[in-house]
């Protein structure tokens, strides 16, 4: 079951009052997101896809507009774009919210599996944020060759099959710092793998913002039976 509550601990709570005003407004602030524990140097995601995390709730909003502007192999419609752009305001609520994301000089999209898509998702989302964040779009320094899709894959699978993939402009991401962009942060093996990667090719450092988390966490277990 999803927990719905933060719930925080305090040395000092009984004698500084500052202390709990200070955490109440930081509560405040991230309370409606989806903070992600891996490697890069923050991850968040807007919700999740389902409500309060739970499976068997009905969509989220961020859920909802994710189905909208993700036509897989279809050709994008209005509604397509319509739904995308909702997806871009909420991502920058969420950057003008979250001022630790403040030092990103640049922001990069997850290369897709495919680069002949007829419309990806977050390369529409990260060229969205970047203008109106004022920050450059370098998803055209990290791109990607066509690649199986990882949804159902082993853990091991995964890394095998992104092994050695991707192309990074090492002139271009040199120095910065860099808000790496996706549309669903699932076991988040691609999405790592992409921040070290620009690490190595000498990023500053790696941050993360998805527009929706699975509530499953188990999906790098599958196939290992």
């Amino acid at each position: 079951m999803a927990m719905t509550r933060c719930v925080a601990f305090l040395d000092d709570a009984n004698e500084n009052s500052a202390t709990l005003d200070k955490v109440r407004a930081w509560l405040a602030v991230v309370g409606p997101y989806v903070a992600v524990r891996d490697c890069l140097a923050l991850s968040f995601a807007l919700d999740y896809d389902k409500e309060h995390g739970d499976p068997n709730q009905p969509q989220t909003a961020i859920g909802t507009l994710r189905t909208r502007a993700k036509p897989y192999d279809a050709a994008p419609t209005n509604d397509t774009f319509a739904a995308a752009d909702e997806l871009i305001a909420e991502c920058m609520r969420f950057l003008t919210a979250m001022t630790c994301y403040a030092s990103a000089s640049a922001v990069v999209a997850m290369p897709p599996s495919r680069p002949n898509k007829q419309f990806d998702l977050p390369s529409y989302l990260a060229k969205g944020i970047a203008s109106a964040w004022g920050r450059k779009d370098l998803s055209s320094a990290v791109t990607a060759s066509a690649r199986a899709p990882l949804k159902d894959a082993a853990l091991a699978d995964k890394m095998k099959t992104l092994d050695g993939i991707l192309q990074i402009d090492k002139q271009s991401v040199d120095g910065q710092v860099i808000l790496l962009v996706d549309d669903l942060y699932q076991s988040g093996v691609s999405m790592n793998m992409v921040g070290m990667e620009l690490l190595n090719a000498g990023a500053r450092k790696v941050f993360g913002l998805a527009c929706e988390k699975t509530c499953r966490n188990d999906d790098n277990v599958r196939g290992t039976r």
